[in-house]
């Protein structure tokens, strides 16, 4: 018999209220959305203006999806396996941060490092194109260990019955974190803070995306005590790297039925997202001066950083209704694998009839993650017709609602079905069995299927124990002694991301063939050349980025059954 896992320790949060260790849990997600807000709003427009055509920029974007779909599975799993004495995700966290802002800083002084040794002109310009782009992959592949951690780190702490709410407060700290990015983006920096942090708008971004993320990661690792892995399995031990990459594939061929469907949900409404998320700031500054500043009209000095601000100012109040949906909805969505009450409930007796009725019209958080692809559909299906920048920012602060959802409800389901397979598997298990890879199958060679490990489970399964009678939480024993673990957490949420960035290839590929039809001009600039001139201006043709916004409307569409499946699936 393979040995089992052993462990130190219990999870903890310093805090003596819950809200404000669900702050100090999440508050890492907070610098996280901030450096990808700044990343999103500033580095299309940047592309464009180093002479970048848009089909070739759609390319570039393929680091975002390409980083999540190798490292965060496969980071999921090494850390997983980590046996640091600082636990599994912290190192990685923490590593992976000042890569990131060490990349951006790079990022934002690529013309003058460049410049340092390159001083013919035009290979100048090539090489600083090459710069740019290789540091918004290094900034992806960085952000996403650091991202995948975070996310683990939340299931591997709280217990089943907390699930909703950890995802709900990262949700949150998301929203939060994208409205500070957003609100700063909108304001001229340069004339605030003059040359000290970067001459340009964009410069002065990265250093603020780079102190914040280093910033909120410190906060959380600081704040959040784990587990130590003493003693790792036999398999994990001798497993080798084509193994592991092996058992990955496996395990995402053959999901668990309810955890294939939430995949194949986030997998069409992913479609939708990607296109606005990278391009809305973009198609509300071209938009706004696209169809309303007159022809002719002298241009900013800093283009780049007008397209910004504008932008920003739509993604503020889009931020803003993401925030406010993060904070009511969950008070307002029955939460999911409840079968009872965190508390007694003793209203008045004027308003427990109401109070009641309120209750009991809820609804449950499936049905909410379905409205909120219906409701994104209908909005971004009217992208093409926008000929202002009041309509077009309404139309991306109306999608606050639904990104609110979808930063909360897959993760809540996943959370809720990694914790289940752990405790008890064979209830999970499908017929054809499903590959574990935490079992003991690497030793082995082969897979495991769930039906095969029910009577070892209690060997390869530690179940935590989320109360500490020495610390000070306030949960009740009842909830706090609930079992959970998160030594499934890294591969099934590694799983999630591959469904969430393969339909990203197919928005790029998308975005490509769009952009070359409709937009295939260079941008290519000289010294002459107006600082505008990346910009698509004609009235005349259809706006490109608003076409991959429609057909993202159509993918949410498809989302929306995906979604309605689930509850059908056990």
């Amino acid at each position: 018999m393979p040995q089992a896992a052993r462990w130190v320790g219990t999870p903890s949060i310093k805090g003596r209220r819950e809200w404000v260790r669900m702050v100090l849990l999440t508050f890492s997600l907070l610098g996280l959305q901030f450096t990808w807000g700044i990343e999103m709003t500033y580095c299309t427009p940047y592309l464009l203006q180093l002479g970048l055509t848009k089909s070739k920029t759609s390319l570039v974007w393929i680091a975002g999806p390409l980083s999540g779909l190798i490292i965060q599975p496969l980071i999921g799993v090494i850390a997983d396996r980590s046996r640091s004495k600082w636990g599994r995700r912290r190192p990685f966290m923490i590593v992976g941060s000042f890569v990131v802002a060490t990349c951006l800083l790079v990022l934002g002084w690529t013309t003058e490092i460049v410049n340092t040794f390159v001083k013919d002109a035009e290979k100048a310009r090539n090489v600083t194109i090459a710069l740019a782009v290789l540091s918004i992959y290094a900034v992806d592949f960085a952000i996403n260990v650091v991202q995948a951690c975070c996310r683990s780190l939340i299931v591997d702490t709280l217990p089943i019955p907390l699930q909703q709410t950890g995802s709900a407060w990262a949700t949150r700290m998301t929203a939060i974190g994208q409205l500070i990015g957003y609100v700063i983006g909108s304001i001229d920096t340069v004339s605030i803070f003059g040359a000290i942090i970067g001459d340009t708008q964009f410069k002065q971004m990265t250093v603020i995306a780079a102190m914040s993320l280093v910033g909120a990661v410190f906060v959380t690792s600081y704040a959040v005590k784990e587990r130590v892995l003493v003693t790792a399995r036999d398999s994990d031990d001798k497993a080798g790297t084509l193994q592991v990459i092996s058992q990955l594939v496996k395990t995402t061929m053959d999901l668990p039925p309810r955890i294939q469907a939430i995949c194949w949900a986030q997998f069409w409404a992913w479609i939708g997202w990607f296109p606005f998320l990278f391009y809305s700031t973009t198609w509300v500054g071209e938009t706004y001066f696209r169809y309303e500043v007159p022809k002719g009209a002298t241009q900013p000095a800093d283009m780049l950083g007008e397209v910004g601000r504008v932008g920003s100012l739509s993604l503020v109040v889009f931020s803003s209704m993401t925030f406010i949906g993060s904070v009511l909805l969950p008070f307002c969505v029955q939460p999911p694998d409840s079968k009872r009450p965190r508390f007694t409930p003793r209203p008045p007796p004027g308003l427990a009839s109401l109070l009641k009725t309120v209750m009991g019209i809820r609804p449950d958080l499936q049905t909410t993650w379905l409205i909120s692809h219906v409701m994104f559909a209908a909005t971004m299906i009217f992208a093409p017709f926008a000929r202002s920048r009041a309509v077009a920012t309404f139309l991306v602060a109306l999608c606050g609602i639904p990104w609110a959802v979808t930063c909360w409800a897959p993760f809540t389901f996943m959370g809720i079905e990694i914790n289940k397979l752990a405790m008890n598997p064979s209830q999970s298990s499908r017929s054809s069995g499903v590959t574990m890879i935490t079992s003991s199958s690497l030793l082995s060679g082969g897979p495991t299927t769930y039906s095969d490990r029910t009577n070892d489970t209690e060997m390869d399964v530690l179940r935590l124990n989320h109360h500490d009678p020495d610390s000070d939480s306030d949960i009740e024993d009842g909830v706090s002694n609930t079992p959970s673990t998160g030594e499934l957490a890294g591969i099934y949420l590694g799983v999630l991301n591959v469904y969430t960035t393969l339909p990203q290839f197919l928005g790029t590929f998308i975005s490509w063939i769009v952009f070359s039809v409709l937009e295939p001009g260079s941008t290519k600039r000289d010294d002459t050349a107006q600082d505008s001139q990346w910009m698509n201006l004609d009235k005349s043709t259809p706006n490109a980025i608003s076409i991959c916004l429609f057909i993202g409307a159509l993918s949410a569409i498809v989302a929306v059954e995906a979604t309605r499946r689930m509850r059908y699936t056990i």
